[in-house]
């Protein structure tokens, strides 16, 4: 009986360690120069220039394993993203509750567009969210999720043309 409960806690504890990450695609791009600008127009809202910044450092970890150089002097693409929304939700929260609390839930939500010599020619609106897990999930899954996200449509990835 005790092994039982174990693994029945084992196995809840498993199935509510959920993430996710939802976008939407529209772009006309091909990858042929590798420098690359990120322009952050978060820093407008104020509510959310700290989840701006962070986003930031995630890209900037992201775009530094890549083909991409990070340059500010003529680049061929131009990356401006805005965080729309931005709940960091409670981990002990998550925790305590295993992620049914939806009030503990955490959320990110950022528009994206990529520019080539000033034309749009792709953009994304991405959603992150984190639910729960075994140690009720941080906040930082949520900025990974959207860098991991935006590199995937940098490289080609998550073409549904």
């Amino acid at each position: 009986m005790r092994y039982y409960s174990f693994f029945i806690i084992s196995i809840f504890l498993i199935f509510s360690a959920c993430t996710g990450v939802d976008s939407q695609i529209n772009k006309s791009f091909k990858n042929t120069g590798n420098t690359i600008a990120l322009k952050d127009l978060t820093s407008n809202d104020y509510r959310f220039t700290d989840a701006g910044s962070k986003l930031e450092d995630a890209l900037e970890d992201k775009i530094a394993r890549s083909v991409f150089i990070i340059t500010q002097e003529s680049p061929s693409y131009v990356l401006k993203y805005k965080v729309l929304n931005y709940r960091g939700g409670s981990r002990l929260t998550r925790f305590s509750t295993f992620g049914l609390a939806k009030s503990a839930h955490g959320k990110l939500e950022v528009k994206v567009a990529l520019y080539n010599e000033g034309k749009k020619v792709g953009a994304w609106t991405i959603d992150s969210w984190v639910k729960g897990g075994a140690l009720g999930g941080g906040t930082g899954s949520l900025f990974q999720q959207v860098a991991d996200e935006i590199m995937n449509h940098l490289r080609g990835n998550n073409s549904s043309f």
